[in-house]
């Protein structure tokens, strides 16, 4: 096996020469970027390998391209995309002897992406060809028999293969196996390296953390579009809808409780104020002239949020859009706890209004929740699917937020004939197609993102959800009618939510086993460390020990001065994100002057216009004029936010990633590579602050006297001011939240960093006592010590070996 594992390394050698020695002839590699181990890989990959110096040139201000610079070149120049290349094409082939089967399903990725940059006109690389023909070897050659990670058996004769991990109960499967390691590891070293036990602190919160992860499932739709008896069908019984929520008018989180139960939070004073700026004044005096309303008003709109917990026959007095109090107006959102098994593994399905709720400051917190969604599931009806509201939301979400997949789910297939049903589908996939394309054309930044790759971010399902959940809460009413699971494709729905919510393909899932094995890895290296530390010191001499212990007490210096750089760069960046802050600010400030003056010139143009021919200004008319006007500026400015804020933080990541790079912890850099801290567009800003300025300029309007103009004039200029003031500190807020969650991840890995290494440090100086210790003890004794540190060593790789062949199934692996 050997003799042909080497021949055939030879070949693909020789086949490497052939396709690119002339290209790099003098292009030095960088080793290991670290690439090939991120979950999107594939297109880390096609994007480094399409570049050419044509294709350089033309996207080197890609915002995309500079962030990939930045991170693994060090330096934006064509030179170094070349040793990046040069680098990935040599780790491709280290890698492929290591796992083929991973490596093959890479490069096949990667040869779709390769393609779909091609067919899109973004490269025209002259490696291209080679890169096909080389990857396409590899992809053909047949030597995952020999090649296959190793089945390791460890020394407490436990063996360990990928189909041990069952689709459905991948997760728990993975963690069973990472809990015996613990287990099996404390046993080991309290018995004979009590010393070390200190370093295993880490292993009990590291599964903690990744047993109590959650799984959130958003659910949207616009109204009609069958989404609770969609959620019905998912409890399995009738839950939500017209018998119990009818018109459900506020989010709902339902979570799992052995007891059933409902929870309502109000909004508080601040909120409301918010929330009142953007509604009609008709719309608030009819609230208020409402006695139960007011008198709810009063009790549970505070400073502070207010919840109250309420039965569940009570739901629809505070959840119903048409329930006569109106008190659905007054509740920010509403948690439903129920012992029904799907949620009982973490799973939190997250249950909102429609999409075309009129209440903006809802739809804000809905959109801020699915943002958090690990799986979206959007309903439309089969009968009246894509609509444009579907459309617009979908493109959003699929630019703006970390959704790694979205299930567009059509309902009431029943109603259809196979024909139709299939007419439906067809057209709702080309409706959505054609939308991620125009907006393509019309982005500035087509060179981040193809039609292909977005688009492959959805799955479609057809359900007929109303069999679906007579077959399950009335089996009898079911077997009537000639309902069946099957027939209304719930299975298909259940396995695709088995496979990617919680199951094999789920990103999340994969996620957390893999950085908890990651952890587990680190911790068994630092005790394997250790061990061989002390291998090494069990037959020297005292001037070899007393030598050791001056060179560990000067790493310990160190450490320490480069923890203390670390912590000082902290402090810098977060004084400079400070300043960033003011001077974003000021720029902010003086883009909206501008606009302001723009917008409130042109409305005050426009009334004077309707007055002078006879007419009052319409509702609509004024809406409309901001309309046109809001979308181009502020857009404008938004995105200049965006921009912005994105630029500064990925530059002072890499200044901190080289910090922690410096203190030797490498799970911490991965931990790093891993975060990222983006401020999106946000539209509903856009619509909260039409409707803001909206409401004033309609009263000023209405009060128009003819012999004021300039009173007209500077009330305009004043309520244009007041509602730009308001989007400037949202904008301001949403920039100062995504600083904060950049200052604290980083404080936690600097934290995280330096108990490790205290730990390390610590369990080292103990090494290095036991060393003086055994200086003293007899040949037999050190003999004794020796096997059983030979042993220890054996154990300890046996265990990080069962670590990576996990890591390899949940993120390349054949199966993964």
């Amino acid at each position: 096996m050997e003799q042909k594992l080497a021949v055939l390394q030879e070949q693909l050698q020789e086949n490497f020469q052939e396709y690119f020695r002339e290209y790099f002839k003098e292009v030095i590699p960088l080793g290991n970027l670290h690439i090939l181990e991120q979950n999107n890989a594939s297109e880390i990959l096609a994007i480094f390998l399409s570049l050419d110096t044509q294709g350089f040139n033309t996207f080197w201000q890609s915002e995309t391209l500079q962030q990939l610079c930045e991170k693994y070149c060090k330096t934006l120049s064509f030179k170094g995309i070349m040793q990046v290349q040069y680098t990935l094409l040599l780790n491709l082939q280290k890698a492929f002897f290591a796992n083929p089967k991973a490596t093959q399903e890479l490069l096949k990725d990667t040869l779709i992406n390769l393609e779909t940059l091609k067919r899109e006109n973004l490269t025209k690389s002259v490696l291209l060809d080679s890169i096909k023909t080389y990857f396409n070897r590899l992809i053909e050659t047949k030597i995952a028999e020999i090649c296959n990670p190793p089945k390791e058996t460890s020394p407490r004769d436990s063996t360990f293969t990928a189909q041990k991990v069952l689709l459905e109960d991948f997760l728990e499967e993975s963690l069973k196996i990472l809990h015996s390691q613990q287990t099996t590891l404390k046993e080991r070293i309290t018995k004979d390296f009590a010393h070390l036990l200190p370093i295993l602190l880490p292993l009990e919160s590291l599964l903690q953390k990744a047993k109590n992860q959650h799984f959130s499932l958003g659910v949207t739709g616009v109204l009609s579009s069958g989404k609770s008896t969609l959620l019905n069908a998912l409890l399995g019984k009738e839950i939500l809808g017209s018998s119990t929520i009818p018109e459900t008018a506020s989010l709902t989180l339902l979570k799992y409780a052995k007891t059933p139960s409902a929870c309502v939070s109000f909004w508080n004073t601040q909120e409301w104020e918010d929330l009142k700026s953007t509604m009609n004044e008709t719309t608030l005096n009819a609230l208020f002239n409402n006695p139960e309303f007011k008198e709810t008003f009063k009790t549970f709109v505070q400073d502070s949020t207010q919840s109250l917990n309420i039965n569940i026959d009570e739901l629809p007095k505070y959840t119903s859009a048409n329930h006569p109090s109106k008190i659905c107006n007054l509740i920010k959102e509403t948690t439903l706890f129920t012992p029904l098994k799907f949620l009982e593994n973490n799973v939190e399905i997250v249950d909102t209004p429609g999409l075309d709720d009129p209440i903006i400051q809802r739809e804000e917190i809905t959109k801020s929740y699915l943002a958090k969604c690990d799986l979206l599931i959007h309903a439309m009806n089969a009968s009246q699917s894509a609509t444009q509201v579907d459309r617009d939301f979908i493109l959003q979400t699929l630019q703006n937020a970390n959704l790694s997949r979205i299930l567009i789910l059509l309902t009431h297939a029943d109603l259809l004939e196979k024909n139709e049903l299939e007419a439906a589908l067809n057209y709702t996939k080309e409706s959505i197609k054609e939308s991620i394309k125009t907006s393509l054309q019309n982005s500035q930044n087509t060179q981040n993102n193809t039609l292909e790759l977005l688009f492959a971010r959805l799955d479609f399902i057809a359900l007929a959800s109303y069999p679906a959940l007579i077959c399950q809460s009335n089996p009898k009413k079911a077997q009537e009618l000639g309902y069946s699971l099957e027939d209304s494709n719930f299975n298909a729905l259940i396995t695709y939510l088995n496979q990617t919510l919680l199951g094999k393909n789920s990103t999340k899932a994969k996620d957390i086993i893999y950085l908890c094995a990651q952890g587990f890895k680190r911790i068994h290296q630092s005790i394997l460390d250790s061990i061989t530390l002390e291998q090494s010191l069990l037959f020297a001499k005292a001037d070899e020990v007393e030598a050791q212990i001056t060179k560990a007490k000067q790493e310990k210096e160190r450490s320490q001065d480069a923890l203390d750089s670390a912590k000082n760069a902290l402090d810098s960046a977060k004084m400079q994100l400070k300043d960033f802050s003011t001077t974003l600010q000021n720029q902010l400030n003086q883009k909206l002057q501008n606009a302001q003056s723009i917008l409130s010139e042109r409305v005050f143009a426009d009334i004077i216009y309707e007055y002078e021919k006879g007419r009052i200004p319409t509702n609509e008319r004024l809406e409309y004029l901001l309309d046109l006007g809001l979308k181009d500026l502020l857009s404008e400015i938004l995105r200049f936010s965006a921009q912005s804020l994105d630029k500064k933080i990925s530059q002072l990541s890499l200044q901190f990633q080289t910090h922690l790079e410096n203190i030797a912890l490498s799970s911490n850099a991965e931990t790093l590579q891993n975060k990222n801290f983006n401020l999106h567009l946000n539209p509903i800003l856009l619509q909260k602050t039409k409707l803001k300025i909206l409401n004033k300029v309609i009263k000023s309007a209405k009060s128009f006297n003819k012999n004021k103009q300039d009173a007209l004039k500077n009330t305009l200029e004043a309520d244009f001011k007041e509602g730009f003031l308001e989007f400037i500190n949202a904008l301001v807020c949403e920039s100062n939240a995504v600083e904060s969650q950049y200052i604290t991840h980083f404080s936690n890995l600097l934290d995280s960093a330096q108990t490790q290494l205290e730990l390390d440090l610590q369990s080292k100086e103990n090494i290095l006592q036991n060393a003086l210790n055994n200086l003293h003890i007899n040949a037999t004794q050190k003999q004794q010590r020796e096997q059983i540190l030979r042993e220890t060593s054996e154990f300890l790789n046996a265990q990080i070996k069962e670590c990576q062949t996990l890591q390899y199934y949940v993120t390349r692996g054949e199966n993964a």
